[in-house]
């Protein structure tokens, strides 16, 4: 699962001409739009750089020398955490049940403040969505393939988060972390088909639940498979469903090891990319590096291991979190049985609401998770938010739907 630095192609006079012809306009257009650039990580000189380098992202520069580029600006703001929610995350949690479960001081806490063992930063991330009551959102999903066909589509989302204190409705089921209901408002090959989550803190105790409408049957049907490495229908083909939102869901096919703490370059305060139309961000092979803002930050890194007798399309990855609460997830490389890497991940940051309303003006949230495929050389942006990407603003923490919306007859109403 090393990178091998001798694999990185040399470009010739030619291309190094045209790339650094390139890097001085887009430097100048990216420093004007949002603050200063220190330096850019390219393919002629990533070799500087590459101990704060992923694996992924030194392979990014490996399998697209002519483009790929990474600017790395003066760091911006810090993510925090709601005062309420810091308030009550004082001490840690412990993990029971073959630690699939969590025993908490406070429901609705960080699980792991002072974390001490590697799956107390899986779960702090895991946990960290319910760190708001409620969301409504449309989100944007995006393909690009090889030949630069780009598939566009949206999903509107309603999520609650029962074990959060300000969630007004009571729920007897206190393992239940969150309902999700999504409708695939496109593209046309899946307009219409719309899946209901029950998603548990505890999956020991409880596997997830999920329900899924075909407008091709008009039937609600259950829908067991929505869990591992299922593929999601707004990836691609390449984002699984532990992948959605980072990672989410069962940690136990893996054995999980901490690899330690380092400082590397992440994307970070990534506005541009939320204020930038889908045609001008997806460029051909990966996102556009113009509108890519990224950082020095220290990372925790956590590696998992597929554990004997246990089956997953990844044989292992690499979860790369932010130093600090609340933790955000910044990379993610996974690796097939020979310990190939298949595929990189990075999500993008912002701060406060992009438009939207009920977050802190420093609450980090997500704007965006990137997965690139090297097999096929296909790339694909989900869960995609920002003024530029939304139709319109993102609620959190605002008027939770009815608990009969999160049922099978209310997934059918909806969905009709």
């Amino acid at each position: 699962m090393h990178f091998n630095l001798g694999k990185v192609k040399k470009m010739n006079i030619k291309k190094l001409i045209i790339a650094a012809l390139s890097s001085v306009m887009i430097t100048s257009s990216a420093a004007l739009a949002d603050g200063h650039v220190k330096y850019s990580v390219t393919a002629d000189n990533v070799s500087e750089y590459s101990s704060m380098l992923t694996p992924g992202m030194l392979n990014m520069f490996s399998a697209y020398p002519e483009t790929f580029r990474m600017d790395v600006y003066e760091n911006g703001g810090d993510c925090t955490l709601a005062p309420d929610i810091a308030a009550i995350s004082q001490t840690n949690g412990t993990m029971i049940n073959d630690n699939e479960g969590l025993e908490l001081p406070n429901a609705g806490q960080v699980p792991f403040p002072d974390p001490s063992h590697p799956q107390h930063y899986v779960w702090n991330y895991r946990m960290y969505a319910g760190t708001v009551s409620a969301v409504d959102r449309v989100q944007t999903s995006v393909t690009v393939k090889a030949d630069g066909s780009i598939t566009q589509g949206q999903q509107e989302t309603s999520i609650s988060f029962p074990p959060n204190p300000n969630t007004k409705t009571m729920y007897a089921d206190k393992n239940l972390f969150a309902l999700f209901m999504q409708k695939n408002l496109g593209p046309p090959r899946t307009a219409g088909t719309v899946t209901l989550v029950h998603d548990f803190i505890d999956s020991y105790m409880q596997p997830r639940k999920a329900w899924q409408y075909s407008p091709a049957t008009r039937r609600v049907r259950r829908a067991p498979d929505i869990t591992y490495d299922t593929l999601t229908t707004a990836g691609g083909g390449i984002v699984t469903v532990d992948s959605y939102g980072g990672f989410n869901g069962a940690q136990d096919r893996y054995d999980w090891s901490y690899e330690g703490k380092q400082t590397m370059i992440v994307p970070m305060n990534n506005d541009m990319l939320s204020e930038t139309a889908v045609e001008d961000t997806f460029t051909l092979n990966h996102p556009n590096p113009d509108v890519v803002r990224f950082e020095e930050r220290d990372v925790h890194i956590v590696h998992a291991s597929l554990k004997p007798g246990q089956r997953h399309l990844y044989a292992s990855r690499t979860f790369y979190f932010l130093d600090g609460q609340p933790g955000m997830l910044v990379y993610h490389d996974a690796y097939d049985d020979n310990q190939d890497l298949m595929r990189a991940m990075y999500q993008t940051t912002v701060q406060g609401n992009m438009g939207g309303s009920g977050l802190g003006d420093t609450d980090c949230n997500v704007q965006g998770e990137y997965t690139m495929d090297f097999a096929t050389r296909t790339y694909s942006g989900t869960n995609l938010f920002g003024p530029a990407l939304s139709p319109r603003p993102t609620v959190y923490n605002g008027e939770e739907k009815a608990v009969s919306f999160y049922t099978p007859d209310g997934l059918r109403r909806y969905a009709r």
